[in-house]
């Protein structure tokens, strides 16, 4: 019984990520939230959700949101995690492609045994953009891109297991091989990668999680 409902507990929390995730939020707006310390004590407040690339590089933490300046700026080596409105941070050492070494904050999409998260940058070329120049040589920046242009990173952890980038070369040069090996533990599903069966490719990654997590569940 007790297997059962952590399996719901899980499956519901996975869920609700994803959806929430989903939802549309105003960027540069302070949301209901908290922070979880490394004594693992969490404190409600407000926090500002700014975009996707600002967030995985601090939180700024109100008293309440009618505050004209935050109280307190966390680092991601500050805290274990945060939430702004539904979008949910963790933070652990990992060094993306596009960043250098380091403790991030990664916006979580999926709880459970392989844990999911995401990573979002900006390509180079699409910033400069977004750089303006005036007549007296001051640059501009645009603050208002969307969230939508962003490219992302795919970075897994699986029970155990030291983080792993999903989307990384290893991964996008032979997916098949990598990810059924990955899950290896699950026979049925590494088969089904292995044979690139339909919707079990690369581009169903989250799909292919969901289903290893509610197997993990139901059979440990």
């Amino acid at each position: 019984m007790k297997k059962l409902l952590l399996l719901l507990a899980m499956m519901i929390s996975g869920g609700l990520m994803a959806q929430e995730d989903q939802k549309e939020v105003k960027l540069w707006t302070i949301y209901p939230g908290y922070v979880i310390t490394h004594n693992d004590d969490t404190i409600h407040g407000y926090i500002k959700l700014n975009n996707f690339i600002d967030n995985q590089r601090k939180a700024l933490f109100y008293n309440n949101p009618d505050d004209q300046k935050y109280a307190i700026r966390y680092k991601a080596k500050d805290i274990k995690a945060y939430k702004v409105g539904p979008r949910y941070y963790e933070s652990f050492k990992f060094w993306p492609e596009t960043e250098a070494r380091g403790v991030h904050f990664f916006l979580k999409v999926i709880e459970g045994p392989v844990s999911f998260y995401k990573w979002y940058y900006e390509p180079v070329e699409q910033s400069k953009k977004r750089i303006q120049v005036d007549d007296e040589g001051i640059s501009k920046i645009d603050l208002s891109f969307n969230e939508a242009n962003l490219s992302t990173e795919f970075i897994g952890i699986k029970l155990g297991s030291e983080p792993e980038q999903l989307d990384g070369l290893k991964f996008a040069t032979n997916f098949k091989k990598n990810m059924s090996k990955y899950l290896e533990d699950y026979p049925e599903l590494a088969s089904k990668i292995a044979n690139k069966e339909e919707g079990y490719r690369f581009g169903n990654i989250e799909d292919i999680i969901l289903e290893y997590n509610t197997w993990y569940l139901k059979n440990h």
